[in-house]
């Protein structure tokens, strides 16, 4: 698994950069309504150059810039784009992307692709291939927000396959289509939405452990999803800062360069803060299936979600939810009598609140350091950067309503952490109906149900809060000092 993630990671850094160099490069040199010229051209292909580098003598440019009519011929060469990668062990064969540039009388810029070529690239012992069809992509850029403020991306089908000496593998995608909107913000940030919709993925994968025997068979599994959707919204953050720190790394290229201008560096990289942005994501899908050697396991549905806010002091935030229904497991896998107590359907929502990111951040930008050969932020350094960013105030860590679901397990749990001083403090809620049949399941466990765990729940209906639903509840409390009450009584003394 860790070579699929090497793998997956460099292609999709090589995916972004392209897609970085046809939609977040500051085209503001050329507001003016101008037919395209040759002098034009070399403008366009300088400003590309400017975000993602010039290549050394002799070698092919990544990007070529021509001037048709009424518009510019844009040519992506990814096999020059990965070149400076190939000591890593990455490589890509021959592929080139197209897309036609044209200047708007608003100063914006449309842009226009309706292909897309197979790739073949290795990382180290591993080849992949990746074919796409019926690509589309549209979209107006727009020099003032240094984004599209409107795009659409949409293909048929993708297929991608990857060979290695322990793994074969094989994903199907059927149609996807993105849409994508900007529009600016306070301070010249902006403000992202974007949708995307995927079709059936079907994915088949065969893996041998690295530590496997010689002779052992590879491992099959296949997977299948249905139709998911994703929502993306980004908020308050100014790309313009950021491309600044993106030209100023591809000027600098290797760090010996970049600590001899490190001053600089650190400035640019201190503009971006202090951040006040909030980041939203939800993904949800449905009708999961996995095939293993184990059976079939399920899900009806699955969905999670995340919000992370950064504002000035103490006042950052992050959330975290996931939810998943219709949880089965392959026929015999676990005890029948354990059947009654197996999760079908769970959610959780975690929140942490009251950290400071941008003072974190910029002792962060203090402790950069990237003379020599070490770490650049040295381990000495996490401390202060944690206490920066901790700052006066608690950190809560909520946990948000919750709930566990299975045939004999009704569970709801939420409560609240503070983390201030020696030790935490904080509440914690517990809700279980029809407590009595899930004590029934677990005593049908026999000797897996240890005395120690019936005693256990022997004193929980004891200390339990009967509500009018017949639900028993508990609420603990546990105090700076240590000291823990359920439901208002001690247990124990504090340490």
């Amino acid at each position: 698994m860790k070579i699929i993630r090497q793998r997956r990671g460099l292609t999709l850094r090589k995916m972004l950069l392209t897609a970085a160099a046809m939609g977040a490069v500051p085209l503001s040199a050329f507001a003016k309504d101008l037919p395209p010229t040759p002098e034009g051209a070399q403008k366009l292909s300088a400003i590309f150059a400017t975000y993602l580098g010039t290549p050394p003598a002799g070698a092919p440019s990544s990007i070529t810039v021509v001037p048709e009519d009424g518009h510019y011929d844009v040519a992506v060469d990814l096999a020059a784009m990965a070149a400076p990668l190939k000591d890593t062990g990455f490589s890509l064969d021959p592929a080139t992307i197209k897309y036609q540039l044209t200047e708007q009388d608003d100063g914006t810029w449309r842009v226009a692709g309706d292909a897309f070529p197979s790739i073949s690239l290795r990382v180290k012992n591993v080849a992949e291939s990746i074919e796409i069809n019926g690509y589309k992509f549209e979209g107006i850029f727009d020099p003032a927000l240094a984004v599209f403020k409107s795009s659409q991306l949409s293909l048929d089908n993708q297929k991608v396959k990857a060979h290695g000496p322990q793994i074969d593998e094989t994903i199907d995608i059927n149609a996807l289509k993105l849409v994508q909107s900007a529009t600016p913000a306070a301070d010249g940030a902006i403000s992202l939405a974007a949708h995307e919709d995927f079709g059936a993925t079907t994915m088949a994968i065969s893996v041998t452990p690295a530590n496997a025997a010689p002779d052992a068979k590879p491992v099959p599994i296949s997977v299948q999803l249905a139709a998911a959707l994703a929502d993306i919204g980004l908020d308050g953050v100014s790309i313009h800062k950021a491309l600044d720190v993106w030209a100023f790394v591809v000027a600098h290229p290797n760090r010996a360069e970049i600590a001899a201008n490190e001053p600089a560096f650190k400035e640019l990289l201190r503009a971006l803060v202090p951040v006040n942005f909030k980041l939203t994501e939800k993904v949800e899908t449905k009708q999961i299936s996995v095939e293993a050697p184990q059976g079939r396991f399920g899900l009806t549905g699955a969905r999670f979600g995340v919000v992370a806010a950064s504002a000035p002091g103490a006042k950052s935030s992050a959330e975290y939810d996931l939810a998943m229904d219709g949880l089965s497991l392959p026929a015999g896998l676990l005890p029948s009598a354990m059947s009654d107590l197996v999760p079908t359907a769970f959610n959780i929502d975690i929140k942490a609140s009251g950290f400071d990111l941008g003072a974190g951040a910029d002792e962060a930008i203090n402790d950069l350091h990237f003379s020599g050969d070490g770490p650049v932020i040295a381990e000495a350094d996490g401390a202060s950067i944690f206490a920066k960013m901790k700052g006066g105030a608690p950190i809560a860590i909520e946990l948000l309503p919750s709930h566990v679901v299975a045939p004999q397990i009704d569970l709801t749990v939420e409560g609240q952490v503070h983390i201030e001083g020696a030790r935490p403090s904080g509440t914690m809620k517990v809700r279980v109906r029809n407590f009595d049949k899930t004590v029934a399941a677990i005593k049908a466990l026999g000797p897996l149900a240890s005395p120690q765990m019936l005693g256990g729940l022997a004193l929980a209906k004891t200390l339990g809060k009967s509500e009018s639903d017949g639900a028993l509840t508990w609420v603990a409390e546990y105090g700076v000092d240590g000291a823990i009450k359920v439901n208002g009584m001690p247990l124990g003394k504090a340490p």
